[in-house]
């Protein structure tokens, strides 16, 4: 019954479109394509209807199941067709367009492979070595698994839509009179204080669109008037929103996501990537009308759902097939610790020397890091989980790693949870000699590695070709204006054009195949690894996931699911992944496949590089005892390294202090005047504190004047208020160009000699908000290399135990100072006396 209804309230949707004369049912077959597509139409009728009491599970299950889905709307759009042709709405049910487009996707051959009934084999013994009954549990966690993160993933994907929402309804209108008489007068659409949340340009028109290599559509736009672009903070690769408006700003289409490609060297013009699922007819509805471009830190893609979804499926029918050449790596990932057992009895988790076989050449490794190594080249170890804690070189050991695999003969696809940890991982590989393919939209990587890139190494080989065809096609012309007159003759010429432009589609498509397929190491983000291009490659030999520490589990596995092995890197004591939903975080979509295979049997899984080369000894040891351990060891060549054994840095006491506590809580409790936590009136939720803003920039001005260049110097906040803020004050000190102001999260992978980190909470309730992440702070103070500065109320601060241990830390192996907002002056800081250090 619960099925009915929500099938029954879908085909009336549908069927209701009828009735409509101006609904466009092209637009409708491009959301309810065969199988996953229609299954993501049809949640928001599902959810709708109650779920039946004792059968929640079974009916989660179903909510996925495409045939199942299908078959039922099937059955409930005949009849709710008829009902309407017994009451004279329509004329013949059979001939309704609703009825059309039921039997077009019928009739697809997406249809027909995704409901085809498969034969699951009746035992997988002969691979894993397991009896049915064994499989048969294991099949059990895995249906259990992939329907409780099916349905977190809609519970977050809707709290992406709200918040996308959110966003766009906060972006004001770019004219702020009811007269829509007069023209708008300028085209930066936003107030001061939400100037860090979108930059909206306005007043432009669409002048021309093309079709790129990756699927994406290149839409140009100019300035209306021939006028210049206005000063704004849009760079290649931000996010951005397209929409149509009348002269008073209003919008009058939905957002197309999109990505800034360039901006014209002209300054006139900005050209958008768009996602080909928009279509043609789409694209041409810009044309001749007033378009406005907001940029958004997030949006909520639906692509990325739908192909983590996807991945789930996938596992779920696939993960235990004979034919699935990951078989080994579902199953040590879903066993018990007894499945995995044959791991130790073949010495799989051991290794020697010579098993690396002169593969490293020169390289200087310390033991973890020639471990590490050898395990990841063992063929006959499904997993292998790489923790590298701060400092460790774990990007540089999985760089020598894939070497090595190549040299064995192994085809590696590589990838990562963001765009820029894939490139920061093409970039250490660039120097290695190997063929590498770079797959991904080309708006979103970076120019220093867009060279790797697929569309560009396509574009390269093309181009002769590409020349020769539009001298042909040139010529071609010339003579199609010459005979006009003659019909015939007209026409083939036509007909020769249309064929030089099929052959150069053909050409793209076979250089594409050729420049992937030949490619030794193929890298893309994880949910840019579902890219057909990727999917129809062969088998790779290794699949490798950095950064797997902050991605949620399903986009793991469209990686994972492509290839014979994997390897997870990460660092599950550094940033979790980003989830936006409190009940999908309670529910476990925050929990990465890093952590959880970190823990699973005895942690036969994992192996942990023990020697960092970033920091002094002093930053080090606080995270080796609160995060690892203690297991974290500091190299000889940094152990005491300071500011003061950087070149033309002066002799002063902070140049020789590798730890400062810039305490704003005076020695008698008084707080410094100003330095109070206030919330953005920008309504961003976002805190600042102007105080301590003050504090960083006297403590910058004091590692400037004694020789340290700003651009060795970071300085770092939680809060997106507070990094404005400082970003503007920084902004009117000119001997601090250079400095970089971020948030911990936006940090998290890069390093500095010197971290100023500004805390900004200060209240009588002692509540420090997400500081507590233990995982944060351990990203925040591990940035830096010899010099480590916070400046915080104490009083507020150390109401957080973990919080508490770390000034207690700083007072033990540091300088404690008391601060307070003060004027500058030649020798820097003014503050108070130092406070005694605490056992």
């Amino acid at each position: 019954m619960w099925l009915r209804q929500s099938m029954k309230a879908m085909a009336s949707h549908l069927a209701s479109a009828e009735l409509q004369t101006e609904f466009q049912f092209s637009e409708l077959s491009q959301r309810m394509r065969p199988g996953l597509s229609f299954v993501i139409e049809a949640q928001p009728f599902l959810k709708a209807v109650p779920l039946p009491l004792g059968f929640e599970v079974l009916c989660l299950k179903v909510c996925t199941h495409y045939p199942t889905l299908f078959h039922h709307f099937q059955t409930e759009l005949r009849c709710v067709l008829s009902e309407l042709q017994s009451k004279d709405l329509v004329r013949d049910w059979r001939q309704t367009q609703s009825w059309k487009l039921l039997q077009e996707i019928v009739n697809s051959d997406q249809h027909l492979a995704v409901a085809r009934k498969t034969v699951q084999p009746k035992t997988v013994q002969g691979v894993l070595g397991m009896d049915l009954e064994k499989v048969k549990a294991m099949q059990q966690r895995i249906d259990e698994f992939t329907s409780s993160m099916s349905e977190l993933l809609w519970i977050e994907r809707d709290s992406e839509l709200e918040y996308t929402q959110e966003e766009l309804d906060a972006v004001p209108k770019p004219y702020g009179t009811s007269d829509s008489s007069k023209p708008i007068e300028f085209l930066v659409s936003h107030s001061q204080p939400q100037q860090e949340l979108c930059d909206t340009i306005c007043n432009l028109t669409a002048i021309s669109t093309s079709k790129g290599l990756e699927g994406m559509h290149s839409v140009l736009f100019k300035v209306e008037g021939n006028h210049r672009l206005p000063p704004t903070t849009l760079s290649p690769g931000d996010m951005v929103c397209v929409r149509t408006c009348d002269r008073k700003g209003t919008v009058t289409t939905a957002c197309m996501q999109g990505f800034v490609y360039n901006l014209g060297d002209d300054g006139c013009t900005i050209s958008v990537a768009l996602e080909s699922l928009h279509g043609d007819p789409t694209f041409s509805k810009l044309f001749g009308k007033s378009v406005r471009i907001d940029r958004f830190q997030g949006l909520a893609d639906a692509l990325t759902y739908e192909r983590n979804c996807e991945a789930l499926v996938l596992l779920q029918k696939n993960g235990l097939c004979k034919n699935n050449p990951s078989i080994s790596v579902v199953a040590t990932l879903f066993g018990d610790r007894e499945d995995v057992e044959w791991l130790e009895k073949n010495h799989v988790v051991d290794w020697e020397e010579e098993n690396l076989n002169g593969l490293l050449g020169n390289e200087t490794t310390d033991d973890s890091q020639q471990r590490t190594i050898a395990l990841g080249l063992n063929k006959k170890r499904p997993v292998l989980v790489i923790q590298g804690p701060p400092g460790t070189g774990k990007t540089g050991i999985l760089k020598h790693l894939i070497a090595c695999a190549v040299q064995q003969g192994e085809r590696v696809l590589v990838t990562a949870p963001t765009n820029a940890a894939v490139d920061n991982m093409v970039e250490k590989l660039s120097n290695v000699g190997l063929n590498i393919v770079r797959v991904g939209n080309p708006a979103r990587i970076s120019k220093t590695v867009s060279s790797k890139s697929l569309a560009d190494i396509v574009n390269a080989k093309l181009a002769p070709f590409r020349e020769e065809c539009e001298r042909k096609k040139s010529d071609l012309r010339k003579d199609l204006s010459h005979c006009l007159k003659d019909d015939s003759l007209a026409a083939g010429i036509r007909q020769l054009l249309k064929q030089l432009g099929r052959s150069l589609k053909k050409k793209e498509k076979q250089t594409i195949s050729e420049v992937l397929s030949s490619a030794q190491v193929v890298l893309a983000t994880n949910t840019g690894a579902a890219d057909p291009l990727i999917r129809r490659l062969d088998t790779f030999d290794l699949v490798v996931i950095d950064e797997a520490g902050q991605a949620i589990e399903p986009s793991c596995w469209i990686p994972i699911l492509q290839g014979k092995r994997c390897i997870l890197a990460g660092d599950q004591c550094q940033l979790a992944p980003v989830i936006l939903s409190r009940k999908a975080l309670e529910g476990g979509l925050g929990i990465s496949l890093l952590e959880r295979a970190t823990t699973l049997h005895e942690g036969v899984l994992t192996t942990r590089l023990t020697t960092q080369y970033r920091m002094n000894d002093a930053i080090s040891s606080w995270a080796s005892e609160e995060m690892y351990g203690g297991l974290l060891k500091s190299s000889e060549t940094v152990f005491s390294h300071l500011l003061v054994d950087s070149p033309f840095v002066k002799c002063t006491w902070i140049t020789q202090c590798p730890l400062l506590l810039l305490d704003t809580r005076m020695p008698y409790g008084i707080l410094s005047v100003g330095c109070e936590e206030r919330l953005d009136p920008a309504g961003t939720g976002s805190l600042y504190n102007e105080g301590e803003a003050n504090i960083v920039l006297q403590h910058v001005f004091s590692l400037t004047y004694s020789g340290v260049t700003p651009t060795a110097i970071v300085v770092q906040s939680p809060y997106v208020a507070q990094v404005q803020l400082l970003r503007d004050m920084l902004d009117e000190i000119p001997e601090a160009a250079g400095t970089v102001v971020a948030t911990i999260d936006s940090f998290q992978g890069q390093e500095a000699d010197a971290v100023i980190l500004s805390m900004v909470r200060s209240n009588t309730l002692g509540a420090v908000g997400f500081l507590g992440d233990s995982r944060r702070i351990n990203v925040a103070i591990t940035r830096a290399r010899k010099h480590v500065a916070v400046v915080c109320d104490s009083s507020t601060i150390c109401q957080n135990t973990f919080l508490a241990r770390l000034l207690r830390h700083i007072r033990h192996f540091g300088r404690v100072k008391h601060a307070e907002p003060g004027s500058f002056g030649g020798s820097g800081l003014e503050m108070g006396p130092l406070l005694p250090s605490i056992d």
